[in-house]
């Protein structure tokens, strides 16, 4: 991975990882390796490509995560952008697992609702 690709990387890690509350730490557990390893990543090593894919499936995952009906975003016909605080996401979380499915597949039905 280029140089700057990695830097574009982990100027949006750490931007991610303080919106969602997470630390290195956590990060580290995630990508099997100690923290000092993930803080070595940040201050000047590159991340291995395996790590890198964790890190994108991971932040891919919590996507949704990215301040409730008061920020929604309507960027295209079909795909819809919100902000979530921690409590009401996992609440919705809750929501979703009862029912089955992931939080996007809940989000989209509960949407979908709405236009009935």
């Amino acid at each position: 991975m280029e140089t700057e690709n990695q830097d574009e990387l982990k100027s949006n890690l750490k931007i991610w990882l303080k919106a969602n509350n997470h630390d290195y730490a956590w990060l580290a557990e995630k990508c099997y390796v100690s923290e000092a390893t993930v803080r070595n990543w940040m201050a000047r090593k590159p991340i291995p490509a395996a790590k890198v894919y964790i890190i994108n499936e991971i932040i891919k995952m919590k996507e949704v995560e990215v301040t409730m009906p008061s920020r929604v975003q309507v960027e295209e016909e079909t795909r819809i952008t919100m902000s979530l605080d921690s409590k009401t996401r996992r609440m919705l979380e809750r929501k979703a697992f009862a029912a089955g499915k992931t939080l996007g597949e809940y989000l989209s039905d509960e949407v979908s609702r709405l236009s009935e």
